[in-house]
């Protein structure tokens, strides 16, 4: 009697506990009736047609691979990934117990295995029955001997549309990509529903599919079915590009990624109008909104609207500018903190600067003019005694304390060894190109800075492409804790055979070392073939080798022809080159190959191609 009134009591007690709960619960109307699921579930779902799905004018259509072929030399959904539709592919795996499949094949084997001896060679069946026999034989030798595992394999596909009519369309060229890959399909007719379900993220293989979709396959197979194929780029601290035309995935890449690519050097190689001048555009803007430092070689005279509408600064070079550059500057950035031999440094860049006038120069010319270097930089009291550079009040020399180029001029004027190359000097001390022959007057304080070369025509480009490669290769070195680039826009004019070695050796030099100062080379052309022309394409080949981001547009078949040449190409991937359209390009991301879409939106391309005012 006790325990049932004690019974009773507790379940009043629960009674009372339940009345007082409601009295005391208060409803907010101010919250509403809706909860957080309601605003991302669908406003209507309509099942009623047994061959789709409809949910907010959306139209899903289902597709069930029955079967494929036994033996498959390649990835098994290779097609379907890559095919640039709406579709979900969903794919379960069952591990089955090995004891217990051992002993099932074994009863199996012995079944059929009688059945063939003693049955009627007639029987329409017995070519299916020694069919399964000996697979069941094969699947079990595996098992035994290979440590194999056996597994039931179900792949689903949910095609998505905006009609029906799309949707239609979408499922028959879907069938048609997974045939010609031997896998057979069935329509989800009536179980659209469970499809649908079954290609959502939630881990549900329905129970109404699996008969038709359920297929064998050992370990070894498994890797038919991997669907991670196609490569993706998204670095956390990216830099947006574009999508992978391939699946529509965002490519973001951060090329100061050290963990992650060997360098920040990038090629960006491409027919004229391909699209390779708004990537690199696109790249600045970006690039200077994250607030790194960025020097241009502008010989096209490209880079103007968007420097001046971002308020960077243009120093132009040529016989109108009132910009000037001295050749014989030595700057206190030159050389490395720590380090020694400023006048050294100088003079074997100065050996690169005269090769480019004088032509190539021997070893015993060389030295000639270095002789007369050293003597125009004593005669301001320059020597390789690095405090001659430092002035009486503590700072260091600026460009009116150095020689300039008349100074070499009279130099090579009193001595009869020197007076060829005393002749080639009279176009920059007296000539057209005597704004050459004046002290530095340019400021480099902002953080965009575009060097304009267009006024020194064809044949004088490469004179001012490497004074400014070298005035910013200095300003580069400042800071290592900046992130900067360099953007060397028709490399070819300072690598190719209208240079000479010791030119494209410091160019070389700037794509080996720049990493350590926190910097990137990007090496910008459309002639392939100039750019390997020295050397045997020597320096071309070691500057495509010290770019970890190798960006390809559409190239003409005798330019990839030489490219292949230098860089290991496969036949796919010189079709997508040739058959690139404008603003697509293939991209080498460090380890990965990713067809890419460029993108930008209306006000990057307002910035990049018009005037804003």
């Amino acid at each position: 009697m006790k325990k049932i009134k004690k019974y009773f009591e507790e379940k009043i007690k629960l009674i009372k506990n339940k009345i007082l709960n409601k009295k005391n619960k208060k409803i907010n109307f101010y919250d509403g009736i809706f909860k957080n699921t309601d605003f991302i579930l669908p406003s209507y779902i309509n099942l009623n047609n047994p061959n789709f799905i409809e949910i907010d004018k959306s139209f899903f259509g289902g597709i069930i691979i029955v079967n494929y072929y036994r033996e498959q030399t390649d990835l098994l959904l290779k097609n379907l990934i890559e095919n640039n539709s709406n579709i979900n592919i969903s794919i379960f795996y069952e591990k089955q117990n090995t004891y217990k499949t051992i002993n099932d094949l074994t009863y199996h084997i012995g079944n059929v295995g009688a059945d063939l001896k003693s049955g009627n060679a007639n029987r329409q069946d017995i070519d299916v029955a020694a069919f399964t026999y000996n697979d069941a034989k094969y699947i079990r030798k595996e098992m035994q001997l290979n440590n194999e595992e056996l597994f039931f394999l179900y792949i689903y596909l949910s095609v998505c549309a905006e009609n029906e009519k799309e949707l239609k369309y979408l499922l028959e060229k879907i069938e048609g990509l997974a045939q010609a890959k031997g896998m057979q399909t069935r329509r989800a007719n009536f179980r659209q529903e469970q499809l649908f379900l079954s290609t959502l993220p939630i881990m549900q293989n329905e129970s109404a599919l699996k008969g038709a979709a359920r297929r064998n396959v050992l370990t070894s197979g498994l890797v038919s079915t991997y669907p991670f194929i196609s490569s993706s780029v998204c670095d956390e601290n990216g830099i947006f590009i574009g999508t992978n035309i391939y699946n529509n995935s965002l490519v973001f890449i951060d090329r100061y990624d050290t963990d992650k690519y060997k360098n920040a050097n990038m090629c960006i190689f491409g027919t004229s109008g391909a699209g390779k001048s708004f990537y690199t555009k696109l790249l600045i803007l970006r690039g200077k909104l994250l607030g790194l430092e960025q020097y241009v070689i502008d010989p096209e005279r490209e880079y103007n609207v968007l420097t001046e509408n971002f308020g960077g600064t243009i120093i132009k070079l040529g016989p109108t500018s009132n910009h000037y550059i001295n050749v014989f500057d030595i700057r206190e950035e030159s050389i490395e903190e720590n380090e020694e031999g400023y006048l050294a440094t100088k003079i074997s860049k100065l050996i690169g600067f005269f090769n480019l006038i004088f032509g190539n120069i021997d070893e015993e010319e060389k030295a000639i003019i270095e002789e007369k270097l050293i003597e125009v930089y004593r005669n301001k009291g320059i020597n390789f005694n690095d405090k001659s550079l430092i002035k009486e009040d503590g700072n260091f020399k600026r460009s009116r304390d150095m020689p300039i180029l008349e100074d070499l001029y009279y130099a090579f004027e009193k001595d009869p060894r020197t007076m060829k190359f005393k002749t080639k000097l009279i176009p920059f001390v007296k000539g057209s190109l005597k704004f050459l022959n004046n002290y530095t007057n340019i400021s480099l304080e902002n953080d965009l800075i575009v060097a304009d070369v267009y006024d020194l025509g064809e044949e004088n480009l490469k004179f001012g492409m490497y004074l400014f490669t070298e005035l910013f290769w200095d300003k580069i070195k400042k800071n290592r804790n900046i992130k900067k680039a360099i953007y060397l826009d028709e490399i070819w004019r300072l690598i190719g055979v209208t240079s000479n070695k010791d030119v494209a050796k410091f160019i070389y030099k700037i794509f080996k070392t720049i990493r350590k100062y926190g910097g990137s080379s990007v090496a910008i052309t459309q002639d392939i073939s100039d750019i390997f022309s020295l050397e045997g394409g020597a320096y071309g080949k070691s500057i495509l080798n010290n770019s970890s981001i190798k960006t390809f547009f559409s190239l003409e078949e005798e330019n990839i022809k030489v490219l292949s040449d230098f860089m290991n190409l496969s036949e796919k991937e010189k079709v997508e080159i040739k058959s690139l359209k404008r603003g697509e390009c293939l991209m080498f991301v460090g380890e990965n190959k990713i067809l890419t879409k460029i993108e930008a939106d209306e006000m990057e391309k307002n910035i990049i191609e018009k005037n804003l005012k």
